[in-house]
């Protein structure tokens, strides 16, 4: 098992490597046999597809950095269960395509290995993510059904 402070130095590098656009860097800490994906529906296509080989690894965090700026989000917490590592994030994100912004908080997941990543799972407001990349038009997420109003809510324990 790896100690703290080494995956909290690890940690802090893997997220410079990650707001640099530098690669390279952010590959150095990645196990050839590492595992990436964004927790989500199937529905949002390739977005949420598991990547496991280092090719399309490399090729998915190139497109991740090219097309979102999370220069402006930072970790607010940081949880570590063995070679585990739970780091919640928030701040303003940019889709850099079309320039919007919005703010979110997230949880990146990260599992160790003989000091690489060996697995990353992220756990994003997927629905905020689709309205930004043009997956999911803002005023038909906005027109989604309450599942229980707050009127509702309050008469289920009556």
């Amino acid at each position: 098992m790896t100690d703290r402070g080494t995956l909290e130095l690890a940690i802090g590098e893997i997220y410079r490597a990650r707001d640099a656009d530098d690669i390279d860097a952010l590959m150095n800490w990645i196990d050839p046999a590492c595992s990436f994906r964004i927790v989500g529906t199937g529905r949002l296509g390739p977005m949420t597809q598991k990547v496991d080989d280092p090719v399309s690894l490399r090729a998915t965090l190139t497109a991740l950095t090219q097309n979102w700026d999370l220069t402006a989000v930072g970790n607010t917490g940081l949880c570590i269960d063995g070679d585990t590592v739970f780091v919640h994030r928030a701040g303003t994100v940019r889709f850099i395509p079309t320039n919007t912004r919005f703010d979110t908080e997230f949880v990146d997941k990260f599992t160790f290995k003989n000091g690489r990543v060996t697995e990353l799972t992220e756990f994003v407001d997927t629905l905020s993510v689709a309205e930004a990349a043009g997956l999911v038009a803002p005023e038909l997420a906005q027109e989604l059904p309450v599942i229980v109003s707050p009127a509702d809510a309050a008469n289920i324990h009556a």
